[in-house]
């Protein structure tokens, strides 16, 4: 909402205020969205899975291909996002502090992240323990939740810079 109104305040953005490089880099994270998605759609059947059927053989597999795919794929993109797209874009929105709360939501994903790493950790090969589900499920729909946040945020904020 900050954002939008300092736009609001100054102007808005015009597209020449953007450089060339930083239109490149838009496009490139704007097409790794698509595969952040499919990790997501992952994501969130494997917490339906969680919360119908905690104890299924598949659960444990389930689980562990989720964080894998959180891992190598969405982590990887949120801290190229950080390190790279979000410097370039302080220029065209006038300060770093335009790109603070997409940086906080970073955050939360590693945290949440590392919170489902955790019960995989304290499950073992198996299945989640039946007190871990409570929270496992917390950070999994949690996750879901933040990441479709995010994702939504980046795109309409940030990818509608592009040509």
């Amino acid at each position: 909402m900050i954002l939008n109104a300092l736009r609001a305040l100054g102007g808005g953005l015009r597209r020449r205020d953007v450089s060339a490089d930083t239109r490149e880099l838009l496009d490139r994270y704007a097409g790794e969205h698509g595969d952040v998605r499919d990790v997501l759609a992952a994501l969130r059947d494997t917490a339906d899975l969680v919360a119908t059927r905690p104890d299924s053989p598949d659960c444990g597999p389930a689980l562990r291909e989720v964080h894998r795919r959180l891992t190598e794929r969405v982590l990887p993109h949120e801290a190229a996002e950080e390190r790279q797209l979000y410097p370039a874009l302080a220029g065209p929105f006038g300060s770093d502090e335009a790109t603070s709360t997409m940086s906080r939501g970073h955050v939360e994903i590693r945290r949440l992240v590392d919170r489902i790493g955790g019960h995989l950790v304290q499950a073992g090969a198996g299945p989640p323990r039946p007190d871990q589900v409570p929270d496992l499920l917390a950070a999994l729909y949690g996750l879901d939740a933040v990441l479709r946040l995010h994702l939504a945020q980046e795109e309409e904020d940030y990818f509608s810079l592009r040509e």
